[in-house]
Formats: C-alpha cells, structure tokens, sequence
C-alpha cells in the first residue's frame, strides 16, 4: 500500500477552507451538502484532507468504545475531540491490497464499506479499515472513481507531498514498513508531531 492520505483536523472548516486557498492551494468540499470535510488534492501521491468532524455521535462513539471495535470508536473520537492540527495518517491500495492488510492486522478493526457523491456529481465508493491499535495508520481502497486532477499544480507552485513523517514506537514500525513500502513515508520517535514535507521544502505545520 502507499500513503493515501493525511488527515488534518479543523474546527471551522469553512475558515480552514479560506486560510488553505489563502496559502495558495485549491481546495475542494468532500460535499456540496452540508460538508464535513475538504480535500486538497495532488495529481500524484497523498492529498490532505481538512476534517471538522467523522459524524458519529458521541454516545455511539463511547458505547463502541467499549466493545471489540474499541480502538477504532477511540481513533475517530479523538479527531472529534482533538485540537486542530495533523492527526491522522491513511495508507491506500487496491482491493487486494486491503484485504492483504486487514490480514496482517488479524482482522481486529473497524471495516467499512461507504461512498459520497462530490462536488462534480461524481460518485466515490470506498472501503475503509480502522486497525484496533490506534497508533497504526488506517487503511482505505481506492476511490471507485480517480478524484485526483490530472498534471496540477496548486497556484503556490506546490505539485505534492515529498515526505509525511509519522511518529510511532520501534516495536510496531515493522508491521507498518510490511503495510507499505513507500519511501515517501519516514516513521519517527513517538511524541513528535505528524509532518508533512512539500515538494518545494515547504512543511505544514501547527494551525495559524
């Protein structure tokens, strides 16, 4: 699998839409109807994606949390609840690959099957896992339909993301580095933030 996507959490998403085209990158609602997140998209490689909230009710979440699925209800609670900032890390492959990763994890997870409608009237279906151990990246298909522009390059001059570093202890960077083999990927210490490295050296940091 390679690095689908970077899940960057906001509070106001239309503010955080207006500071992102601020910066000089296009960005683009997941909806046209009452949305809860935005993409900025690369023509190549991971895309990150602006998240105001998951849509699983608080109680649902604290009720899952408590079951065999624990870890997953645990993951999406905390982007609910977390400060804004870069949160969470995506690997992405084809159905085989999916299916090859939940294998490797043991099936211990959240798997769901979902879609939306964007705002071009294009139809995505997905499939997503969300590991037991929150500390493992999530695990998503493909896009049934490739949202992804062709040859684009944002007005800032930004073509894509060169490096994504993710925090995680030693003892589990093996089943990741089993999960994905894309260099793009560089695994740090624990208690570092999540970075993520433009083709043009810049990094996305902390919120403004």
């Amino acid at each position: 699998m390679q690095l689908g996507h970077v899940v960057y959490k906001v509070n106001d998403l239309s503010q955080a839409v207006a500071d992102f085209e601020a910066r000089g990158f296009a960005v683009e609602y997941g909806t046209v109807k009452k949305p809860y997140n935005a993409l900025i998209y690369f023509s190549h490689g991971p895309y990150l994606e602006l998240l105001a909230r998951t849509g699983m009710p608080p109680l649902l979440g604290r009720l899952l949390s408590l079951g065999p699925r624990g870890g997953a209800a645990r993951r999406i609670l905390s982007w609910d609840r977390g400060p804004e900032g870069l949160r969470g890390l995506c690997l992405e492959g084809d159905d085989s690959e999916l299916e090859e990763g939940m294998a490797l994890l043991n099936g211990r997870g959240l798997h769901i099957k979902t879609k939306r409608v964007d705002p071009r009237a294009r139809e995505l279906r997905y499939e997503v896992f969300f590991p037991h151990d929150v500390d493992l990246p999530f695990l998503m298909s493909h896009f049934s339909t490739e949202p992804r522009p062709q040859d684009f390059i944002h007005p800032n001059g930004i073509g894509a993301i060169a490096r994504v570093e993710y925090p995680l202890p030693v003892p589990k960077r093996d089943t990741v580095r089993r999960l994905s083999d894309d260099q793009r990927l560089e695994l740090v210490e624990p208690g570092q933030a999540i970075k993520v490295t433009f083709d043009d050296d810049s990094v996305l940091g902390k919120p403004r």
